[in-house]
């Protein structure tokens, strides 16, 4: 059971670190290729959007593929991707390795979330989520940080091609460790479509989306927030960037637990626990050793909610889960493009500091969208178990989700 866990946090540690490694070595990609900074950021950009719009595309063309050979073929279009980035004479093939390559990332995510929770029974598919997870979060909390020392010394397409190599690596973890036949069975479009319906899965994405604008309101911006505000020399950044990486780490594995104990409360109750610690880090902000420890503790509730913002829409999904997820999953990267956007627009109309509100402000609409399902889950429970059971001629009449 480890080394299949292991196949597939590896394999999104590794789609992760591809994802997030531009950031890293931009300076060095910008003089390498002879274009601006602005310019190369805009491979960045091309994967998100490649993710939000390619992901359930591809998601809905592979329904009819066994799961395994659909990460099997995922994987290796990362691979390929990578590759092309890694060798690319120009701008233009850099941009084209990073769409191939971001075409994988979304529906693989999913696909790992619904091959982790099938391994484990129901009420531990929280904590499956978690484990998988971990891969993002190392992708941050190391495999960057990695990447960005091996372009400072070997130049801008070293860490690619190590990406690319251990994309390789994955393909064959994958093809020895996830079995065939034990990773559930292949579904149409119109059973992925059907889940739609579902008032419950539309809610569970916008909360999605909410939730991870506020927090990339703050995320975005923590450089300056720390320095501008918190008062952090600069040499001291590396350090609270693993701090935070630390806490992420933390609250994956915490939120994974609480999930597997009661998944809407928990949704509810780390979203809620993510708004304070929001607003009241707009109150400790300036004042260096408290911004610190809030720098923990907001990395340690964010991560938190992650496994049941997932968990969330995988149960309510669960008979043809995988399109969910991978909208899910483009809800993250709708999220991350908004938090962005209106965390400039908020510094642009009052100070750095006031992201932190901000934050707030999206998550505390999220944790509405959260309490309002954990409350009517409260209410139709009851209701369902006092249904009387039809007779077996007896027709049953339709419900709505």
């Amino acid at each position: 059971m480890f080394l299949k866990f292991f196949a597939l946090t590896m394999s999104l540690f590794v789609i992760g670190t591809g994802e997030l490694l531009p950031g890293g070595v931009i300076e060095d990609l910008s003089a390498g290729l002879g274009v601006s900074i602005p310019t190369a950021g805009l491979v960045i950009t091309a994967y998100a959007a490649t993710v939000v719009f390619g992901g359930p595309l591809v998601t809905g063309l592979t329904t009819r593929m066994s799961r395994r050979s659909l990460l099997l073929a995922l994987m290796v279009t990362a691979t390929v991707g990578n590759v092309i980035a890694a060798f690319a004479p120009n701008y233009a093939v850099l941009v084209v390795g990073r769409i191939v390559a971001a075409l994988s990332h979304g529906t693989f995510a999913a696909a790992s979330f619904v091959v982790a929770a099938s391994l484990v029974p129901p009420e531990k598919a929280g904590s499956a989520v978690s484990k998988v997870l971990l891969g993002f979060n190392l992708a941050s909390v190391l495999g960057v940080p990695l990447g960005t020392l091996i372009g400072q010394q070997f130049g801008w397409q070293a860490p690619f091609r190590t990406t690319a190599a251990l994309s390789l690596v994955c393909v064959v973890l994958l093809a020895v460790l996830i079995p065939g036949g034990a990773e559930g069975t292949p579904t149409s479009v119109r059973d992925e479509l059907r889940v739609f319906t579902k008032k419950e899965i539309r809610i569970g994405i916008l909360t999605t989306a909410l939730a991870t604008g506020g927090f990339f309101t703050v995320v975005t911006y923590m450089v300056p927030l720390a320095t501008q505000v918190g008062g952090f020399p600069a040499a001291s950044v590396p350090v609270m960037l693993v701090v935070y990486g630390i806490g992420s780490i933390l609250g994956n594995w915490i939120g994974g637990r609480l999930a597997d104990r009661a998944l809407l409360p928990t949704l509810a109750g780390t979203l809620a626990a993510l708004t304070v610690t929001s607003a009241l880090f707009w109150v400790v902000a300036p004042v260096t050793a408290l911004a610190w420890a809030f720098f923990f503790l907001f990395a340690v509730a964010t991560f938190a909610i992650l496994p049941a913002l997932q968990g969330r829409v995988l149960s309510a999904a669960a008979e043809a889960p995988t399109l969910a997820v991978t909208v899910n999953v483009s809800a993250l990267q709708v999220g991350a493009t908004l938090g962005s956007w209106y965390g400039g627009r908020v510094i642009d109309t009052f100070d750095v500091r006031a992201v932190t509100l901000a934050c707030a402000v999206l998550v505390l609409l999220a944790t509405a969208l959260g309490t309002r399902s954990w409350l009517r889950s409260r209410t139709l429970a009851p209701a369902a178990a006092a249904a009387p059971t039809p007779a077996p001629n007896e027709p049953v009449e339709a419900g709505t989700a």
